[in-house]
């Protein structure tokens, strides 16, 4: 599974992932209880991928940080998001040192462990790599390919167009031709 398609719904529990999607809403599933659901346009909806964690240097990615527990954890799932906020601070401390704590609530750190646990009940963790842009390129560059015309393409782009004359369909207009053609 890809991290761009794990989401996270705005007043939703869990982690969702996509099913469908159109321009004015989305189709998901739970994580947590396998339910699927429409979640309209107007609800604020995030993409894991998209998300930072605040450090006194650099914001940092949510990817890095679940790649960083799951090596320290060797695969297995962390403590339960229902722990003391001290417990999951110590936790999450380990993993980033700089954390920035004024603008990291411990509400987030519990949400981090928590999701951290969904991804490992559902085997998403380690994400399978993103396709960049380069990847991308590649792949269209390979698919075009130089078509090569069939045998009866050849033959019918050598075949002249014949000419088609114009007839009066209208017999009226016929007879006046004719007479026109007389007095001439």
């Amino acid at each position: 599974m890809k991290i761009s398609e794990v989401l996270a719904i705005s007043g939703k529990p869990g982690l969702f992932k996509v099913l469908a999607s159109s321009t004015k809403n989305l189709v998901v599933e739970s994580m947590l209880d396998g339910k699927r659901t429409s979640v309209p346009g107007s609800i604020r909806v995030s993409s894991l991928s998209d998300i930072t964690m605040y450090t006194l240097k650099d914001d940092v990615p949510l990817k890095d940080i679940f790649i960083k527990i799951h090596k320290k954890n060797k695969g297995d799932s962390a403590l339960s998001h229902n722990s003391s906020p001290q417990e999951i601070k110590d936790f999450v401390d380990g993993i980033i040192s700089d954390l920035d704590h004024d603008r990291v609530y411990s509400s987030d750190l519990r949400k981090l462990v928590q999701w951290y646990n969904i991804l490992i009940s559902q085997k998403a963790l380690p994400f399978d790599p993103e396709e960049t842009e380069e990847d991308d390129a590649s792949k269209e560059k390979s698919l075009v390919t130089k078509k090569t015309p069939t045998a009866k393409q050849k033959h019918s782009a050598h075949k002249p167009v014949a000419k088609k004359r114009s007839v009066a369909k209208n017999p009226a207009s016929k007879a006046s031709m004719n007479k026109a053609s007389k007095k001439g």
